[in-house]
């Protein structure tokens, strides 16, 4: 057991490694730097060995440190909801119990469908029996050596029972294990059997009715007492003691392993071919639709006329929505004076939480998405629609479109949250209706400009339109931190507006410069 785990680890590993590696190659200033054997070389695979073990130690305790986190913000949410602080450990213990049920049903380690999995099992033959149950302890013990760090700080801050405390420790290894068991159980009889969907149908279901205990009932000051808990959590124990009779005793690893893995590959390929062929049926085929412009104009008109389905009736929705949503909180503000004085602090302050807002709204990357399926995957084939000057213009015009889509809900938010000023009291600085209804307006330009500005001088997509760019995602992953990152900070409207409306117009002016002098060498099909 321990050799299949130290080679099974070992291959995840490095795995993991040659992915780092690969995606420092593809960095835009390194890949032409480093050459092509950097898999080879010791001084890199030592670079890469060391952020993979820092990923390991922040799988392991940052991510569950967060999760402790976000249970803890969400009890002091709700203790201040009921107003009653004595309530703390009896909510948290509450969050802790129903989150549990929720992630056994999501994930459960033993089934998991990692590709260092496909390679062990499924290519070097490895037992796959001893391959499971060696990983399955290695992901529960660290799980377990975690919540016990989490819970010892616990029992002293919030004062939970020690012996709470040692259950709900021990908990989550139990009830995974209990549903193991059922799984295995399940795939004997023939049944199909998914680490992510354990319950089959019944699986939503259930994962909405914890969400909604777990909120509903602290919000009402009736969390589930301790006792209440434990006596969940000791019966969770007892099944789980019976899923690891089944555990030992299954005999069929090879087979449920084989099948989970050969599912998981289909669902990859069906997902990308889904893309594809959804993106294809909203393409119009309405023969009568023309264009009376000529060369590339001709090109982007077919191309917005074709693809309206896709472009703007999301934009529409989104647009009727926002609309709604502001006529409501206008006319709540208008008969309500508390509504009215909380809406008129958050927009003093809480401008920079529209940050991500317009970023979850803005349609740039669905936008420069169709553009490749539907257009440039063809056209990149040719040299005359790579040369700089071609570049430009396209990029120009198809901003353009972009922009004109993503403005209309922004303007809708400006003029909602500017009237809303108004109705919930109003400001001593004028000036500010005009940066509620204009920052919105340039945040929208921004994202526009920003997703197809890394679209063209990255271009992430092979001829596959499967991902390929190591740099996209983490530009897109980080454009997402930062913009969730500013949900929680308050800053006045008038410093940030004008700082959105400042860095918006600079940004602009720097991608347009940035896509005429490197698009011709990056704008093309990923091998």
């Amino acid at each position: 057991m321990r050799n299949a785990f130290r080679i099974s680890f070992s291959l995840k590993n490095t795995y993991r490694v040659n992915s780092i590696l690969y995606a420092i190659k593809q960095l835009p200033i390194l890949k032409k730097v480093l050459p092509d054997r950097i898999y080879g070389m010791i001084g890199f695979k030592i670079v890469g060995q060391i952020l993979s073990w820092m990923w390991e130690v922040f799988s392991s305790i940052f991510l569950k440190a967060l999760y402790f986190g976000a249970l803890t913000a969400t009890t002091f949410a709700l203790v201040t909801v009921v107003d009653n602080i004595s309530l703390f450990g009896e909510i948290f213990m509450h969050l802790f119990l129903f989150g549990t049920l929720i992630g056994t049903m999501s994930n459960t380690y033993m089934l998991s469908t990692h590709r260092s999995k496909h390679y062990a099992v499924m290519l070097l033959n490895m037992n796959a029996k001893k391959y499971n149950i060696s990983n399955y302890i290695f992901e529960l013990s660290k799980l377990t050596l975690c919540y016990a760090v989490g819970f010892l700080i616990l029992h002293f801050t919030a004062g939970v029972p020690w012996w709470l405390c040692i259950l709900s420790v021990i908990f989550p290894v139990f009830i995974k294990s209990a549903v193991v068991g059922y799984l295995f159980s399940a795939f004997e009889k023939g049944k199909d059997v998914d680490n992510s969907n354990p319950f089959g149908k019944l699986t939503f279901p259930l994962v909405i009715l914890c969400v909604i205990l777990g909120v509903l009932l602290p919000g009402l000051s009736l969390p589930v007492p301790y006792i209440g808990v434990g006596v969940i959590m000791a019966a969770g124990v007892v099944l789980g003691i019976c899923g690891i009779v089944k555990i030992c005793k299954f005999n069929k690893h090879r087979e449920i392993s084989r099948y989970t893995l050969l599912k998981a590959e289909a669902v990859r390929a069906d997902s990308k071919q889904t893309v594809v062929k959804n993106t294809a049926k909203v393409i119009s085929a309405d023969t009568s639709i023309q264009s009376s412009k000529k060369g590339f104009e001709y090109l982007n008109e077919l191309f917005i006329k074709r693809h309206k389905k896709i472009l703007w009736k999301p934009v529409l929705i989104i647009t009727a929505v926002a609309f709604a949503i502001f006529v409501i909180a206008n006319i709540a503000s208008a008969f309500n004076t508390e509504t009215a004085e909380m809406f008129n602090s958050a927009l003093m302050n809480s401008l920079p939480y529209f940050l991500f807002v317009m970023y979850a709204i803005n349609r740039g990357m669905s936008y420069s998405q169709a553009l490749f399926i539907n257009c440039d995957h063809s056209l990149l084939t040719y040299s005359f629609y790579k040369k700089p000057k071609n570049i430009l213009k396209l990029f120009t015009l198809r901003l353009k479109e972009i922009v004109i889509m993503n403005l209309l809900p922004a303007f809708i938010i400006g003029v909602g949250m500017a009237a809303l000023l108004y109705v919930s009291g109003g400001t001593d600085t004028p000036v500010n209706y005009l940066l509620l209804l204009l920052t919105p307006m340039a945040m929208s330009i921004f994202f526009s400009v920003h997703n197809l500005t890394i679209y063209y001088l990255l271009q992430p997509y092979n001829s596959n339109t499967e991902v390929k760019s190591g740099t996209y995602s983490l530009i897109m992953g980080l454009t997402y931190a930062v913009c969730y990152i500013f949900m929680n900070i308050e800053i006045p409207t008038l410093y940030f507006g004008i700082a959105v409306l400042g860095f918006s117009i600079i940004y602009c002016l720097i991608a347009c410069l940035l896509v005429y002098k490197k698009a011709p060498d990056t704008f093309r099909i990923r091998a």
